[in-house]
């Protein structure tokens, strides 16, 4: 299945993340790289777009999608207006 990330909005990726702050969609692994900024608090990117997705197109949000995270996730966050940090490995520090 080829995903269509043009589906996504900032509207589906702000519900997600209500959903992971919330505690209702958590992580099932801890994010090695990529965070997504909101409200002070750094959010797994990965999941956090895989949560859109899902919300965008009407998926069951426990749906697995396959996709590779990288630069292509953070332009489409950056291009969607939020702020997005990337680190080489855990306890290193912040690239943006």
């Amino acid at each position: 299945m080829s995903l269509n990330w043009r589906t996504v909005r900032a509207s589906d990726v702000e519900q997600a993340c209500v959903l992971v702050e919330s505690g209702q969609q958590p992580a099932r692994i801890p994010s090695k790289g990529i965070f997504l900024i909101r409200n002070g608090q750094e959010l797994p990117a990965k999941h956090i777009l895989r949560l859109a997705y899902c919300v965008a197109n009407n998926l069951p949000l426990d749906k697995k999608l396959q996709f590779s995270s990288g630069d292509s996730s953070i332009n489409l966050l950056r291009g969607l207006g939020f702020e997005v940090e990337r680190r080489a490995s855990p306890g290193e520090p912040k690239q943006t």
